[in-house]
């Protein structure tokens, strides 16, 4: 089996024994998350590929076109590694390789996780070390998720009410993202909410400067890129709901 080999290799790789309670999804997850990808043969990424392919089969992937359908601006409320777009965005920190605590919760550790460790690897040969400043966007490939691409942006840490520099930030985020999917003349798009995480910007705030940086591009660009926001929480879905209809 491709999940046993993938925890022998990845354990002797790290040099780590992992609990014996955890599922061999979750330790093989954990793994991913732990590893530097340096030096990886390529027989542990064809059944790493294999074992995510087939992980991607059990789930239920939703097209974009389905959620849009017909629209050019839509909402989704679900997981954004089960829609199948041109792209999705992730929200991460300025090391851009991903997280590496073992099982978290965010995004950034979701996408890294399903997509596969080439991800992390691309990234730390175009970043060399150097960090990412906000605002900005990176592209990799896909790998094993539905989506062809992936659009890795950086947006602004809160402390308290967010500044003028923070509202400017989170905006880039949108623009960088809408600007380099027309650029590499790309259909569709799914936007996470940026920073309304463990970075701390009140979704509120955060989900009127999103829509109206999208909204505001489309109509002024006259771009005929399709966008859709993803929300993991029905609270967030409400709010982006109401906000959405208010802006429209």
């Amino acid at each position: 089996m491709n999940e046993k080999w993938i925890i022998n290799y990845l354990s002797r790789h790290n040099n780590v024994k992992l609990p014996t309670t955890l599922y061999d999804n979750e330790k093989i997850r954990a793994l991913m998350n732990i590893t530097v990808p340096q030096n990886l043969s390529e027989e542990f990424y064809k059944k790493q590929d294999e074992y995510l392919q087939n992980l991607k089969q059990s789930k239920q992937i939703v097209s974009a076109s389905s959620i849009l359908n017909s629209k050019q601006v839509a909402l989704f409320k679900g997981d954004i590694t089960c829609i199948q777009a041109d792209a999705i965005v992730n929200a991460c920190n300025s090391d851009l390789l991903g997280c590496f605590q073992p099982l978290h919760s965010c995004i950034d550790n979701a996408i890294h996780s399903y997509a596969g460790l080439q991800v992390r690897r691309d990234l730390m040969k175009e970043l060399n070390g150097k960090q990412e400043p906000n605002g900005t966007c990176r592209v990799t490939k896909g790998y094993n998720l539905p989506s062809k691409f992936i659009f890795h942006t950086v947006g602004p840490i809160v402390n308290g009410k967010p500044t003028a520099q923070n509202e400017q930030d989170l905006k880039n985020c949108y623009l960088s993202c809408l600007k380099k999917a027309d650029e590499m003349k790309l259909e569709n798009i799914v936007f996470c909410s940026i920073a309304t995480g463990l970075y701390s910007f009140p979704i509120e705030q955060a989900c009127e400067i999103a829509l109206s940086t999208v909204l505001d591009y489309l109509d002024t660009t006259k771009s005929t890129l399709k966008v859709i926001f993803d929300l993991f929480s029905e609270g967030d879905y409400k709010i982006y709901e109401q906000e959405f209809l208010w802006q429209s």
